[in-house]
């Protein structure tokens, strides 16, 4: 599908869209007090405030920030207090081969060891001294905090793009008023003109009909137009995350764009570079990186301090346990843990080799973003320059069809015309506008998506 036709076609689903909103008056696009008047920029930074994809955004941020701390919490002292108590309501018995030794009968017999109550309380810390995994994952946690900074700018290369192309269908909505309603005023004059000579014999009663037939026209497109501005007015506040019920006033024009300076924009070698999406491939591969080296961090051994002090007792009687006395006895260890992985039946094998299929899939990430910027700054370069000079001969048919429109009324004034010609000139004047505003919201939409394309579409906004 050309962009041609596919710019045709939004305006076909915006001129069907907009039957069912109300009509609009003016530059104030609804009956509520304006909130103010906004310029491109105003617009842009209002999104920016208050978008629920940005606010999502940076909430994934704070996310990222938790996470990083969650994991240098793990390379921390962590220390934990117990505190138990038990009751051996069937206290176990030991058996022993000789009674006599004990002062008791002859052969087996079965003593006590324990007693029923027991107590103890106890502190224990450790320290991680050693992990690669913790180094490494601690570094994969700010890389993937960065990578969430990087992707709030790339909702905002997409925020920037829905709100200038909405942002300009408003501002070439309202210019297509303006003409419109001069032309109206234009034929109105001459339509009571005729009047007044049909009313004095001068005219025949069929020059009316046939101009009040076009004022008729005219004045329907303008209500049509001014439906499709209020419908763009609210796809606006929409991409501009404002309620729909707020009044906007736009204080810019549609002669702000310049569409003629970069249509001969060059492709610089590594201007791809320059994308957002670049930046993120560029941090996802590190990720990647990051992964493989904790996956192989696996054959590493782990080193970790502990040190442990509690006291415990027991006792037969269950008052005994309260006081704290020469009955709990204190004890304390420190020392160290070594682990060293020696064969984990190749399951870590297999899962560095599956890390580094990931970050070979990661380098064709490039390749592939490479091609894909070539092809879309090409397109987009094909898409202005062609709508450029569609835009020129439209511009240069609506200013013959408004000439022609001009004589048609000069001539019928005069007498040396008829009134056939003014409503044929007419028909072609509107006809050449239309053709002309739809051709000037193409090369706009083609800007807007060179911009994107070259990566400049958020600078300095």
């Amino acid at each position: 599908m050309t962009n041609k036709l596919r710019i045709s076609l939004t305006f076909c689903g915006l001129w069907l869209l907009a039957l069912f909103t109300s009509q609009v008056q003016g530059q104030v696009i609804d009956d509520t007090p304006a909130v103010g008047n906004y310029s491109l920029d105003a617009c842009l930074k209002y999104a920016y405030e208050h978008s629920e994809t940005l606010k999502k955004a940076q909430l994934e941020i704070l996310k990222a920030e938790a996470t990083v701390k969650e994991t240098r919490a793990i390379g921390l002292p962590q220390v934990s207090a117990q505190a138990q108590f038990s009751n051996a309501y069937i206290i176990p018995k030991s058996i022993l081969p000789d009674g006599t030794l004990f002062g008791g009968p002859p052969g087996p017999i079965a003593v006590e060891f324990q007693p029923r109550y027991a107590a103890s309380v106890s502190i224990t810390a450790t320290q991680l001294f050693f992990d690669a995994s913790y180094l490494i994952g601690l570094k994969a946690s700010r890389t993937f905090k960065e990578l969430s900074q990087k992707q709030i700018k790339q909702s905002k290369v997409d925020i920037a793009s829905n709100v200038t192309k909405a942002y300009y269908l408003v501002l070439v909505n309202k210019e297509r008023i303006e003409l419109l309603e001069a032309n109206y005023r234009r034929l109105d004059t001459l339509y009571k003109s005729t009047k007044a000579l049909n009313e004095n014999g001068a005219a025949e009663n069929i020059d009316v009909y046939r101009l009040q037939v076009s004022l008729n026209n005219i004045k329907t497109e303008i209500n049509k137009t001014k439906t499709l501005l209020d419908f763009s007015a609210k796809a606006l506040k929409f991409q501009m995350g404002m309620p729909v019920r707020d009044s906007l006033i736009l204080s810019g024009s549609i002669n702000d764009i310049k569409l003629e300076q970069f249509q001969n924009v060059e492709i610089n070698e590594g201007a791809f570079k320059s994308r957002i999406e670049y930046s993120i491939l560029e941090t996802s591969r590190r990720l990647a990186r990051l992964d493989v080296k904790n996956k192989k961090a696996a054959y590493y051994p782990r080193l970790t301090g502990f040190i442990n002090y509690g006291s415990n007792t027991g006792s037969s009687n269950l008052s005994d346990l309260g006081p704290i006395n020469d009955r709990w006895f204190r004890n304390g260890t420190f020392g160290f843990t070594l682990s060293v992985p020696i064969f984990s039946g190749l399951g870590n094998k297999a899962k560095v080799e599956k890390a580094r299929i990931e970050l070979l899939k990661t380098e064709q990430d490039f390749k592939a973003f490479e091609r894909a910027f070539t092809f879309e700054v090409a397109q987009a370069k094909q898409s202005l320059t062609s709508s450029l000079q569609d835009l020129e001969i439209q511009k240069q048919n609506m200013e013959l069809a408004k000439e022609v429109s001009r004589v048609a009324n000069i001539k019928f004034k005069n007498g040396a015309g008829n009134n056939l010609d003014i409503v044929d000139a007419e028909n072609q004047f509107k006809t050449a506008e239309t053709n002309y505003f739809n051709a000037l919201y193409s090369a706009i939409i083609a800007k807007i998506d060179l911009d994107k394309a070259m990566g400049r579409l958020t600078k300095d906004k």
